[in-house]
Order: structure tokens, then C-alpha cells, then sequence
């Protein structure tokens, strides 16, 4: 006994003949075993019984253990890890518990290197989860004394700290505009065709409906606010209560206006967007949505704003589970979505421009690209791509397996020739200079550059006077025969057709310099004997 006093109560111990016996002492008591001790409390001493009895049921309730019996012995197991822990032997029709029938073990095992707590062990394997200890313990990995595993460690605090499991708010609206989310996506990377940066959603809580509004700066939010703010107020006669945003700088000037007008400012805790989720969430599916339109017409990023637009368009449009297979559109604005209007983003499309031509043989469409739909007015948005304007239709006729983008696309990726290089050419003979004046120059330029094709014309003018006519007809006829040079007379300049000199007032006889076309054919021959060729007269 560890500990014993007086019994003062009035409880009596009933045995099986019906007598009732006097408890004269209570106390405590404890077995060890090489693995574990165990805890006997309230014991009643009772002076008329020789042979201590145990309560199973209590021995089991205190130490967290259970007991097997057979025919001629018993063992007492963990209950987590079912390990042995005590046995005996049955003798004279009972079953006896003492120290000495303590399962014996090796002096290995049962040392207190294996035989220790569970935090100690949770220390020496590296802070494992309880439920990888757990796992050790029930394998026979490690002896653990205790098998509670849910000790607090402030080391693992300090390591090992991560987000939480974030619980649904759910916020309960009754009406539209009770509760709006908000948030700004940007900067993009590329800016857009029509100069803006960034983008401003908001989103009813109740209906899941998205109002876009592009933005050239961050800054823009505090106006672009005070119009959306007028404008559903007025069209729904409803007044915002709950604004839901990040505090970001954009933000901050709005929480004073909201504070003056009666909205209540919800902020989500820094570095916390999971809990702006349902904007973040609709960020995502606006960009991707535009991504996916871009990259099926092949259109450059840089009308990204037009395709992000025409996806909050369409996702407004779009059934969701979150309504019960509603659309937002639907539950805003109690009709239903008008879905012939929809047209394939960045397809060909011709729209009525009769009432922009200058004269009446003016063309009465030309080729655009279709880039969505228009806010403020009924009819769709199509970008001429030669003078880069974009109209607004109605009658408009659409191509929507083709896509113009593409096209072009395919024209600015292919790769240039590479350039040839500059050859050298030296004049066939009968147009070297003689001792017979020649209208002809001295020596030829060089090829043209790589851009040009192998036929080139190159023009020279030179001033002639007092030359021989049919000697330089001759030798331009002779090298206007070459298969290699070719010549071409421009007509003169201040000459008559025939070729005859005009006279100055003063008597004198002059002629203008002739405008001659030199053509270098470079398919007749391989371009590594290009001077052989231009020498040899054959």
C-alpha cells in the first residue's frame, strides 16, 4: 500500500451469501512491470476476507489496458498496441495477479532507452506527426509508457506552422448588392491596344454577377466605384451595404467614403487572399476564359482587354451550380440570356459602313475582326485591321470559321531569306570604253541588295556630247543581244522621239543625258562563275 486512511463512510461490502461486511480502510496501491506500472486506487480493506480481490473492470478503466483469459493462464494487454504486459497462471479455479507475474523481458528491452515517454520519443525521431508515432508504437518500432499522443510542442509551433483549414463564411444575403466583392488583377505584363494595365471586378454575393471595368492606373478605383455605385443603385433601386476588399492602397481612400455614406468595409487579413476567395476565384476564370479566346483566332496579347471583357460577358451568361444551375444574368435580372446574339470571338466579320463612305463607289463593308460586344449599345465590336479602327454594328455578317489573326500571325513568323552576298560585275566588252566617245559609263555598280530579286535594274545618267550615234546605237544593240546584260533606253529628257537634238536659243546643239536601264540576269549561269561569264562574249 502507498497510501491508506480510514474508510468514514456508511457503504458495506454485500458477497455472495448476503452478508454485509464492514470496509475499515482505503487506499492505494501499485504494480510494476518492466514496461509499465499500474495503478490500483480505492482499494477497500475489509478485515473478514483473506484473499484480495481485483475488479477487472476498474483495473482495465485506469491503466487503458484489457485482459485475455484462458483455460489456464491470462494476459494483460495495451489496448493501443496490444503488447503483453502482464500474465499469470490460474490456480484453484481463480486467476492470480501479482508482481512476479510480470512478463518477463531481455535487460535489452527493458532498459529505459526504449521504455520512455511519448514526447521523448517525439523529440529523438524529429518531431513526427502523432499519427506516424502512433504508427511506431503499434508496430513494436519503440516501448512508449504512454500511449497519448495529442502533447502540445512548442517546437513543432515554431517549425511547422502553416494555414489553417478555412471554414466557409457563409455569407447570408437576402437581395442583390447586400454584400460585394472586390478586387484589382494587374499589372499585365503587355499593355493593351486601348492603353489600360490593369482591371476592376466587382461581384454580387447573391447573384454572382461581374461588373468589369478596365484601368489605366490602380488609382482609378475610387472613380471607377463611384460609377458603378451609381449605376446598380440606380437600376435596381438598392443601396450597397457590405464592401468586401483586400487593403490595399487602392482601398484605402474608399474605406473613409464608405465610412461617410453608411457601407460597412469588411477587410480580409493581410496576406490572407483565401479569404477574398470568391474574387480571386472569378479573377481566374476571366483570365483563363480570355486566354482560351486569344489563343483560339491566334490573336497577339496586346487585345487582352477585349478578351477578358467578352469573358466576363459570357461567364455572366453561363449556368453555374452555385445558383442551382442558374445564370447570374437570370437571377440579376429575372430574364433569360439571349444566346443567338453570341458570335465566335476574333472571327471574320463584315459590318454595314454605307454610312461612312466618302462617295458612292465606295465599298460597303470591308474585312474586320470581331472583338465582343458592347456595354452601352446593342451591336458588336469589329477592328479593321488596315486603318485600326473599330466599329460598332448591328448588321454585321459574320465568317466564324475564319480567323483573320491568324493569318496574320502566320505572314509576321516567317523567317527572312538569308541575304546574298554583293557580287562584283565588270562590263560585257563591247561596253568597254574606246577611243570613239560611248554614252555608255566606264563600269557597272555592284548587285543590288538581298531584298531585291535576281533580275535587277539599275539606272545611270551620264552627259554626253559630240558622241558618235551609230557607233553607240551599235554597241548598246550588241549588248542588248547579251544573254547575260541587257540595256533599256529610257526616253530623253527634253528630246524629241526621234532621238534629234533640240537647239537653245543661242544656236548651239545639246543633248539631255539619257536615262539607260542595265538588266543582270543571274539565272543563266552558277553564281560561283559569275566573272567567267560576264567576260566571255558567247
Amino acid at each position: 500500500m502507498t497510501s491508506s486512511e480510514p474508510y468514514l463512510g456508511n457503504d458495506h461490502l454485500h458477497v455472495g451469501d448476503g452478508k454485509s461486511l464492514v470496509i475499515s480502510n482505503i487506499a492505494h496501491s501499485k504494480i510494476r512491470s518492466p514496461n509499465r506500472m499500474f495503478t490500483l486506487s480505492n482499494i477497500l480493506h475489509v478485515l473478514i476476507i483473506k484473499k484480495p480481490l481485483l475488479s477487472v473492470q476498474k483495473f482495465c478503466l485506469e491503466n487503458n489496458v484489457f485482459f485475455e483469459f484462458h483455460s489456464s493462464l491470462f494476459y494483460v494487454k495495451d489496448l493501443m498496441t496490444k503488447e503483453v504486459l502482464l500474465s499469470g497462471q490460474s490456480r484453484d479455479g481463480l486467476y492470480v495477479l501479482s508482481e512476479s507475474s510480470a512478463t518477463s523481458l531481455p535487460q535489452a528491452f527493458s532498459s529505459t532507452c526504449l521504455s520512455t515517454s511519448a514526447d521523448v520519443w517525439h523529440r529523438r525521431l524529429g518531431h513526427p506527426s502523432p499519427r506516424i508515432l502512433h504508427l511506431l508504437v503499434k508496430n513494436k518500432k519503440v516501448s512508449c509508457t504512454s500511449t497519448q499522443f495529442n502533447f502540445h510542442c512548442p517546437a513543432c509551433s515554431l517549425g511547422k506552422s502553416s494555414r489553417l483549414t478555412l471554414k466557409t463564411t457563409g455569407h447570408q444575403t437576402r437581395a442583390p448588392l447586400d454584400l460585394i466583392f472586390s478586387d484589382v488583377w494587374g499589372p499585365s505584363p503587355m499593355l493593351s491596344s486601348d492603353g489600360f494595365r490593369y482591371f476592376v471586378i466587382f461581384v454580387d454575393a447573391h447573384t454572382k454577377f461581374i461588373w468589369f471595368y478596365p484601368l489605366t492606373a490602380k488609382s482609378d478605383v475610387f472613380a471607377i466605384f463611384h460609377q458603378f455605385q451609381a449605376l446598380v443603385e440606380r437600376q435596381f433601386s438598392l443601396k450597397i451595404k457590405y464592401v468586401q476588399t483586400d487593403w490595399g492602397g487602392e482601398y484605402r481612400k474608399l474605406n473613409t467614403y464608405f465610412k461617410t455614406i453608411g457601407i460597412h468595409h469588411h477587410v480580409i487579413c493581410p496576406h490572407t487572399h483565401e479569404q477574398n476567395g470568391m474574387v480571386e476565384r472569378c479573377h481566374r476564370h476571366i483570365v483563363e476564359t480570355g486566354l482560351t479566346l486569344l489563343g483560339q483566332c491566334h490573336a497577339p496579347l496586346k487585345y487582352w482587354s477585349y478578351a477578358f471583357e467578352s469573358s466576363v460577358y459570357l461567364i455572366n451568361r453561363m449556368p453555374t451550380p452555385v445558383l442551382n444551375n442558374k445564370t447570374p444574368f437570370e437571377c440579376l435580372l429575372k430574364s433569360t440570356p439571349d444566346y443567338a446574339f453570341l458570335r465566335t470571338f476574333g472571327c471574320l466579320c463584315f459590318p454595314f459602313l454605307r454610312p461612312y463612305n466618302a462617295h458612292k463607289l465606295d465599298f460597303r463593308s470591308t474585312p474586320c475582326v470581331f472583338l465582343g460586344y458592347s456595354t452601352s449599345h446593342v451591336g458588336y465590336r469589329c477592328l479593321d485591321l488596315s486603318s485600326k479602327r473599330i466599329y460598332l454594328a448591328h448588321h454585321v455578317r459574320f465568317h466564324e470559321n475564319v480567323f483573320p489573326l491568324d493569318k496574320i500571325e502566320q505572314i509576321t513568323a516567317t523567317p527572312k531569306q538569308p541575304s546574298a552576298p554583293s557580287i562584283p560585275v565588270t562590263l560585257h566588252p563591247l561596253m568597254q570604253p574606246s577611243s570613239v566617245p560611248s554614252p555608255l559609263p566606264p563600269t557597272l555598280p555592284t548587285l543590288p541588295p538581298a531584298h531585291l530579286p535576281l533580275s535587277a535594274c539599275y539606272y545611270d545618267h551620264s552627259s554626253i556630247a559630240g558622241s558618235d550615234s551609230s557607233h553607240s546605237q551599235a554597241s548598246l544593240d550588241a549588248a542588248a543581244s547579251s544573254p547575260v546584260l541587257s540595256l533599256v533606253r529610257s526616253p530623253v529628257m527634253g528630246a524629241s522621239s526621234a532621238g534629234s537634238p533640240s537647239r537653245s536659243d543661242t544656236g548651239s546643239a545639246s543633248l539631255s543625258p539619257p536615262s539607260i536601264t542595265v538588266c543582270v540576269d543571274l539565272s543563266k549561269f552558277n553564281l560561283q562563275h559569275v566573272p567567267t561569264a560576264v567576260s566571255s562574249p558567247s
